[in-house]
């Protein structure tokens, strides 16, 4: 198997960054679609829910989020596979057609750590529309955080003259969530407070974790649901309300399932 990389070599760290939660654009409007309800049609009690459930985050969240950049290329005969950091991922054609424009790739991980979710789970119990509210929006701010992620590794790769792709996780497109274990093989052991179980599920839970293209030639798409045609995607309503918004983080960013917070 033949893997095409770049021919000069330099080993970068990973890095983490502080980002708050006031540096957090968090969709509102976009939690209310993926509860399933219109602008404005939302009712006064379930509103009211959402607010407190963001007024809990405020408090609660914790952001932890960082990057390594690690060299890419493609495999010969191979459409549906990337080297990233010689490792082969199996993303299959739609992720690796992607990345493949880019001769490197940000390896990101991201949480809102595990102080929100655990009043989340708390509160289920005690009332489970307020806890299923609240699990929606720790969702929603634990996006927030990758796209705020996502914006900032673009702007530190500008100054190479590099771009930057859509961000992709493993559970997108037919990507397994299997191969998050070799994601964060690419990263330092704990890496920003986050483990992985057996079965390859982040904890804390809201959490985030990807690949992100950079290069000269990379390149991102506007909105990419339209290309996935993943049946009873979760956060498909979440991304189409933040792309008609016209948000920038919505031009670059995709939520899969199983492989960001869910």
């Amino acid at each position: 198997m033949s893997v095409t990389q770049p021919q000069t070599r330099r080993r970068e760290e990973a890095c983490e960054l502080e980002i708050g939660f006031r540096e957090l654009e968090i969709d509102r409007a976009g939690i209310v679609a993926v509860l399933g309800y219109r602008d404005g049609g939302i009712p006064e009690h379930f509103d009211a829910m959402v607010g407190r459930a963001l007024a809990e985050a405020a408090g609660r969240c914790r952001p932890r989020a960082g990057y390594r950049i690690v060299e890419s290329g493609r495999v010969a005969r191979r459409p549906d596979v990337i080297a990233v950091g010689g490792l082969v991922f199996a993303t299959q054609r739609i992720v690796a057609g992607a990345l493949g424009r880019a001769d490197h790739v940000a390896v990101f991980a991201a949480t809102i750590g595990p102080a929100f979710e655990e009043w989340a789970r708390a509160t289920m119990a005690e009332d489970p529309a307020q806890g299923f509210i609240a699990d929606a929006v720790g969702s929603a701010v634990a996006e927030a955080l990758a796209d705020r992620l996502h914006d900032r590794i673009e702007r530190a790769v500008a100054v190479r003259g590099w771009k930057v792709t859509n961000r992709y996780s493993p559970g997108y497109c037919g990507w397994s969530v299997a191969e998050q274990h070799q994601l964060f093989a690419l990263l330092p052991a704990g890496f920003c407070g986050i483990a992985l179980s057996e079965s390859a599920l982040m904890q804390p839970f809201k959490s985030v974790s990807g690949l992100i293209g950079v290069g000269a030639e990379a390149k991102h798409a506007d909105y990419l649901c339209d290309v996935c045609k993943a049946p009873d995607c979760t956060y498909r309503r979440y991304h189409e309300r933040r792309a008609k918004l016209g948000m920038a983080a919505a031009r670059r960013g995709t939520a899969p399932a199983g492989g960001a917070a869910s």
